[in-house]
């Protein structure tokens, strides 16, 4: 018998989420019918192979993409309610996205790639806490360096600092260490689960490698489309 689930507790919760791409009269079925609650403060991994879907679950979760049917509550707002702009507005210092790609800005120093979205967001303190953040993953030493200057390890913790200084209860990595050798990847992690705590946060990992899936409390397996697996890690 299943207690129920006390609302509070709730950080995530999808229903019958479907995805179509393409064109109306050629569409794709990416997803199809997902049901899915992640509670507060959890660190779950998005486990399958590619076109599975988990990045896709993804974007819906994080409300990169509207789904075609059933419902996103996130932090009990409706996502499915909102356009484009509103969900801006939500993810906005709620979410932190880091992914596989860095996405720094080349012409930005690793301080002003954390800082300026902060600044952006009406953070007065904006370079100050980028500062702290960058110093908090290791990397006091290379405020005034530019992407091009860094390694892709130090890339990924600067795109790390920039997800976790806005103190978003939600953070998202999308293949965090797909870019890097197995030693750096393993460090990144370490890093990404230590600034998890320290910010309090909600961890969901999408990944293709099950020992990385491992590193999480719960494993949701993803296979065409569709939720083949949920449990304890």
């Amino acid at each position: 018998m299943h207690l129920p689930i006390d609302p509070a507790t709730i950080a995530i919760r999808a229903q019958d989420v479907t995805l179509s791409l393409g064109t109306r009269d050629a569409p794709v079925a990416i997803l199809k019918g997902v049901d899915l609650t992640i509670l507060r403060g959890e660190s779950l991994a998005i486990l399958g192979a590619s076109g599975s879907g988990k990045s896709s679950l993804m974007a819906v979760l994080s409300g990169l993409e509207q789904a075609s049917g059933g419902s996103v509550s996130v932090g009990g707002v409706d996502f499915g309610a909102l356009d484009e702009d509103a969900l801006a507005q939500a993810r906005r210092g709620r979410i932190g996205i880091i992914l596989q790609s860095f996405h720094l800005l080349p012409t930005m120093t690793a301080h002003e790639n954390v800082a300026v979205p902060l600044e952006l967001a009406g953070h007065a303190d904006a370079f100050d806490r980028a500062a702290d953040e960058l110093r908090a993953v290791g990397l006091g030493h290379r405020l005034d360096h530019y992407p091009a200057q860094l390694s892709g390890g130090e890339q990924q913790r600067v795109a790390i600092a920039r997800a976790v200084a806005p103190r978003p209860t939600l953070l998202f990595a999308d293949e965090p260490t797909g870019n890097l050798d197995a030693t750096t990847g393993a460090t990144i992690m370490d890093l990404l689960f230590e600034r998890q705590a320290a910010a309090g946060a909600t961890l969901i990992i999408i990944t293709h490698d099950p020992v990385l899936a491992q590193r999480c409390g719960r494993i949701v397996e993803m296979r065409d489309g569709l939720i083949a697996s949920d449990r304890a890690a």
